[in-house]
């Protein structure tokens, strides 16, 4: 599965779920139920690769302003939360997390918001096969650290140090 697909099956379901991430998740896994393991790793590969790319030291300071520490499962869903916002929204948001401050709804990728949608291919693979399989991507960061420097003032989401480093969003929280 390539990038454009991925997407394509993400903006389906986002039209299909009215922008819901459990209705989403769903969707995703009605899609998938019996598709096979690579259909299935090929999608999980394009999710841990945009996933990846929200896994800075700045978007977890834009999660953290938005949604206050968040520790790093709820990093993990906010990431996956972004992706269910769609390809334009995510391609922003990834080139700069201040751009965050453009979706209307901060908090909604609070509180594990894209938690099953981040499992949905996942839990059918797991499903069939059982958690021995070390070799199926993951979206665990895996003890890795973010990409890049701790902003400064960072992590206290309150410092005018931080806020200074995402001065959009910090208008908005």
């Amino acid at each position: 599965m390539d990038e454009d697909l991925f997407w394509q099956i993400v903006e389906d379901a986002r039209e299909r779920g009215d922008g819901d991430p459990d209705a989403m998740a769903q969707i995703v896994e009605e899609r998938f139920a019996d598709a096979g393991d690579d259909v299935l790793r090929g999608f999980q590969r394009q999710l841990v690769a945009a996933s990846t790319r929200l896994y800075t030291w700045r978007h977890g300071a834009a999660a953290d302003m938005a949604c206050g520490s968040l520790g790093d499962d709820g990093f993990t869903d906010w990431r996956s939360w972004v992706i269910t916002l769609g390809r334009p929204t995510f391609e922003l948001i990834a080139a700069d997390p201040d751009n965050l401050a453009d979706v209307e709804d901060l908090t909604a990728g609070c509180a594990g918001a894209g938690e099953l949608f981040g499992a949905a291919a996942s839990g059918i693979y797991f499903a069939r096969h059982g958690y021995e399989d070390e070799t199926f991507p993951i979206l665990e960061p895996g003890g890795t650290p973010p990409a890049g420097t701790p902003p400064s003032g960072y992590p206290r989401h309150g410092t005018e140090q931080l806020r200074a480093t995402l001065p959009r969003l910090a208008k908005r929280t």
